[in-house]
């Protein structure tokens, strides 16, 4: 990381004015500190959303989100259990629990095996327990901005929302050939909360409006 960002003159010339008293050094410390700096700026609370729920303002969003709002925290799709709570994600983790609860999942994006193995250098929290349970089990990311952060899953693998919800509906992602060919709906370590649902051509418009 360090080697690569060293070698672009874009942050050859912005490292010294922005860390001068560090000379300008593109470290592991510098480079913390510029991604903090940055991410201090990115202030996702105050969406039309968050006046809606949190602030009663009844106009702030349309009859279509409100109607993909249920859908989203309904029992049939099941959304709501892996992304939930202010940022609708699956971490919890503020000023009266700081140890936080991390919770990670396995959604059937892959199978290559029958058996639910994921592709060699990207098999989830498994990788750092060591338990064959844990193949395939990600952290559920916040969901806040998500129209913005395309491509989705955790190696960037659906290019946009609605083939996510694709992947979601059929209870797990099919790939037909290929090296990482297989049946993730069959995948034995998926989590139950992807089962697969259906969806009318408006209630999938209902979702894309609320997501």
């Amino acid at each position: 990381l360090v080697k690569r960002l060293a070698a672009d003159p874009v942050y050859q010339r912005l490292f010294p004015k922005a860390f001068p008293e560090a000379k300008g050094e593109i470290s592991l410390g510098t480079i913390v500190r510029a991604l903090s700096a940055f991410q201090r700026t990115i202030v996702s609370v105050g969406s039309p959303y968050d006046r809606y729920r949190y602030e009663g303002d009844v106009d702030a969003v349309s009859d279509a989100v409100i109607r993909g709002e249920a859908l989203f925290f309904g029992e049939r799709l099941e959304c709501h259990h892996c992304h939930n709570g202010l940022h609708l994600a699956d971490t919890v983790l503020h000023e009266r629990n700081r140890a936080g609860e991390i919770a990670y999942h396995n959604t059937g994006l892959y199978n290559l095996d029958g058996k639910g193995a994921y592709p060699a250098n990207n098999i989830g929290i498994s990788e750092i327990t060591g338990r064959a349970a844990d193949m395939g089990r990600f952290r559920a990311p916040s969901l806040r901005n998500v129209a913005l952060t395309a491509p989705y899953m955790h190696d960037g693998s659906i290019a946009t929302l609605d083939a996510v919800i694709d992947h979601y509906a059929a209870g797990g992602r099919t790939i037909a050939s290929g090296p990482h060919a297989g049946v993730g709906k069959n995948n034995p370590l998926k989590s139950s909360f992807v089962p697969g649902f259906a969806l009318t051509v408006e209630e999938r418009a209902d979702l894309l409006a609320f997501l």
